[in-house]
């Protein structure tokens, strides 16, 4: 390399004078980042036209304003612009931030000619392209010690020099707003609302032919209204071509036929599914084990409830064998092969109710329970037939969510209960108010002898009767503690596995890996905790004796009249059966979860009311989809990403994978354990059955919409996240349609937790009853378009 000229010297020589006077003089770094938004839209984001009518009167609006030269030589003239928008903004003295404090977070430098954050819109360039809209811009800035929202608006007198990008600019919108506020109020969502406007063109024009600031706030008003007019118009022209091609209910068979149409194509696709993919043989592996152990403990929980009311006549063995029959068939010939079928807990108090009625008027049980199976199955079978799940499309998410909630609060009360059995046999009993008293006594006999012999001689006669009293189960505080903890181990460690994929620790593979096995990882952790690593303690076993004995009903022994009145629970029963097949179904359909091959509502119905039919006739209890199984059920078999929009995560569902696999597979896992299950069973303690419940319980509530506005109740607004509904419905609205969805809740719970049998009847009805109300009496509190972004009923 050759040396360098004379010129080529003095000119390095100067470069590194140029750097090290920079450096000597204090330069700074400047870091700019530019993405894009949306535009707001006021149809959908009510926030906007609020924006607009709360804002817009108490703003400053100051109209040819002079670009005058500061005072101060070293700093722009951008800055006494500014300082004449902030004496007008500032005006009423409410607020005690200085200027000074203002000014440095509105600049990004110290020479305060370069503004820290704006919003500008983008037009069509000459040469094709998009180009910054210089015409106008709009300033955004949070401050900490600001009370409330200020706006000002300037119409330069002539096209202004604002900085890199914004040389012609003749409007100024500064905004200022607090940093703790609600999500919808944020410098940026009132930016937004401003900014649209000030990019339509046609408002431009006419703002700069107002004269006073009264007629330029009213002409930014009437374009707000003309731009929500047209987006409602346009979204109304837009469900207008919709085609609307739903079956009806005088063109019988034709639900069904069109369920068969749009299924029957992916049929074996959805055998490859499960198998071909990434990751697809992991998912249907992990997926078919969580099914296993969340449809066997709960049948066999549900088995010794059942052969407990019902003396034996159905037990844990009628219970599996009609969960792996039932299962496979649905399985195989389900439209919807993501939904789970099993006994659920509404199934086992309406067996109940069934009992209590054969009682009172002297039918034999087990034919009459089977006659009303048989008449449950008939009336599905017609409302599959005459379309009436096309009924489903005015579900809603509320129903659908209000009815999840109610399955998770039974099955906390049921653990709960169990615990509360527990401590009452084992902690409270006779046995251990006598060895309290006896240990008492003897703690104080020697000094109570001495000091009060009154004292001694009373505790004596109490310490004798309860002797007396009857002691059938002896005092084991360690049960009902060991109880304790392996229920609330069971659900502590399911939860922290399942929610392993959020933490920074391990591989993302292996964090998915372990959130997959969460529900028998936990499961078997602890019952080896409770049967191995505590086994001196003695835990109540559950019954099963593997006497499998499934012989025909005998229905000869009813009478006519036994028939006809089955069939009146039949009805009631088959309203139950319509209610949560669908809801179940259509929560797995949910939007959300993309699915792509189509649902199957009204086949799906005729599919439960055969296996029904064929389940009573053997005696064998009832069984349709489950919750929150089913939703669940897709959770295991998607893939999810996390997504951050304004600061807060949340999962999203990008793919699921379809298969019939996981629920044959599981159901076929089933029925090869009850070749062995006596032998297993005794290691199972039925406390981390109630932590399964508990943690079918929690995990449901994951995405649970209700259960988020729920707890918005009780959340400061500046924590809000930003969810669609909080942007499209008022507040009071949001928090008035909680309190009904609440109510609807309340009212399920004192039907379906009532003690009062005959009262359960109607239960059924009670929650098909949501489905008017919800579409006559809620408009009435909150009004439709509201509804709709809350609340949109089911399209599918």
């Amino acid at each position: 390399m050759g040396e360098l000229n004379g010129v080529d010297k003095k000119q390095l020589k100067e470069d590194q004078d140029t750097s090290t006077m920079a450096v000597k003089s204090g330069g700074t770094l400047l870091h700019r980042m530019q993405q894009p938004i949306e535009h707001k839209d006021f149809v959908e984001e009510v926030r906007g036209i609020m924006d607009i009518n709360n804002l817009l009167d108490r703003s400053a609006v100051l109209l040819d304003l002079q670009d005058q030269p500061n005072e101060n030589p070293s700093t722009s003239s951008l800055e006494s612009i500014v300082d004449t928008m902030l004496n007008s903004m500032m005006s009423t003295g409410s607020e005690t931030v200085t200027r000074e404090e203002l000014k440095s977070l509105i600049f990004s430098n110290i020479e305060m000619d370069m503004l820290a954050n704006t919003v500008q819109g983008t037009i069509e360039g000459d040469g094709g392209g998009h180009e910054v809209d210089q015409n106008w811009v709009c300033s955004t800035t949070e401050v900490p010690t600001l009370m409330n929202r200020v706006v000002g608006i300037s119409r330069m007198s002539r096209h202004t020099n604002m900085g890199e990008g914004a040389n012609e600019v003749k409007f100024f919108i500064l905004i200022l707003c607090p940093t703790n506020i609600k999500g919808t109020k944020t410098a940026l969502e009132t930016a937004r609302t401003f900014s649209t406007l000030f990019s339509d063109m046609s408002l431009r024009h006419a703002l700069l032919e107002c004269t006073t600031d009264l007629e330029f706030k009213a002409q930014i008003r009437k374009t707000a209204n003309e731009i929500s007019t047209r987006q409602e118009k346009a979204e109304i022209d837009m469900s207008k071509e919709e085609v609307d091609n739903e079956p009806r209910f005088l063109q019988p068979f034709r639900g069904i036929r069109d369920d068969l149409a749009r299924r029957l194509p992916y049929y074996w696709s959805d055998y490859k599914d499960g198998v071909v993919g990434p990751k697809s043989l992991q998912k249907t592996i992990s997926t078919t084990f969580f099914l296993y152990f969340s449809i066997i403990l709960p049948a066999i929980a549900f088995g010794n409830l059942q052969d407990d009311n019902t003396g034996g006549d159905i037990n844990v063995e009628k219970i599996l064998v009609g969960q792996v029959c039932g299962g496979l068939i649905f399985s195989v010939l389900a439209g919807q092969p993501l939904v789970v079928v099993m006994t659920t807990a509404p199934l086992v108090l309406f067996t109940k109710i069934i009992l209590l009625v054969a009682q009172d008027f002297g039918f034999p049980f087990l034919p009459f329970f089977a006659m009303v199976g048989l008449w449950n199955s008939f009336f599905l079978i017609i409302y599959a037939v005459f379309n009436l799940s096309k009924l489903m499309k005015y579900s809603s998410r509320s129903t659908e969510e209000t009815f999840g909630n109610f399955i998770s609060i039974a099955l906390t009360v049921d653990a709960l209960k169990h615990l509360a059995g527990s401590f009452k046999s084992n902690y409270n009993n006779k046995a251990c108010e006598l060895e309290d008293i006896q240990s008492q006594h003897q703690h104080d006999s020697l000094n109570d002898t001495l000091v009060n012999p009154l004292i001694s001689a009373l505790s004596h006669n109490i310490t004798k009767r309860a002797a007396a009293a009857p002691t059938d189960l002896p005092c084991q505080r360690d049960v009902s503690l060991l109880y304790l903890i392996l229920m609330l181990g069971t659900v502590w460690l399911g939860v922290s596995l399942f929610d392993f994929v959020k933490t920074p620790y391990l591989s993302s593979g292996k964090r998915e890996l372990l959130s997959d096995y969460a529900l028998p990882v936990a499961v078997i952790v602890f019952s080896i905790i409770g049967s191995v690593v505590f086994n001196k303690v003695d835990l109540d076993p559950f019954k099963f004796e593997g006497k499998f004995n499934i012989t025909l009903v005998p229905f000869e022994e009813l009478t006519v009249g036994a028939v006809f009145f089955a069939a009146l629970l039949g009805f009631s029963l088959s309203i139950l059966f319509f209610m949560d097949q669908n809801i179940s179904a259509a929560m797995v359909n949910s939007p959300e979860n993309h699915l792509k091959k189509g649902n199957a509502y009204h086949w799906d119905l005729v599919v439960v009311a055969l296996i029904n039919a064929v389940l009573s006739i053997f005696g064998l209890p009832f069984m349709h989809a489950v919750l929150p199984h089913s939703p669940l059920h897709v959770q295991c078999l998607a893939d999810k990403e996390t997504r951050v929009t304004n600061g807060y995560a949340r999962d999203v569902v990008t793919y699921v994978r379809e298969t019939r696999l996981t629920n044959i597979f599981s159901n076929i896992l089933i029925g090869i354990t009850m070749l062995f299950l006596q032998y297993i069973l005794p290691y199972i303690p039925k406390a981390v059955l109630d932590g399964l419940f508990l943690y079918m319980a929690v995990t449901a509530l994951y995405g649970n919409q209700m259960f988020e506005r729920v707890t918005l109740l009780v959340t400061e607004q500046a924590a809000y996240p930003p969810n669609h509904y909080i942007k499209r419905v008022p507040q009071r609205k949001m928090h008035t349609f909680t309190a009904c969805q609440l109510v609807n809740l309340l009212v399920l719970c004192v039907f379906g937790f009532t003690p009062w049998p005959y009262i359960k009847m109607i239960f059924p009805v009670v929650l098909a009853c949501f489905l008017p109300i919800r579409h006559k009496v809620l408009p009435l509190l909150v009004e439709r378009k509201y509804l709709e972004a809350i609340d949109p009923t089911t399209k599918d």
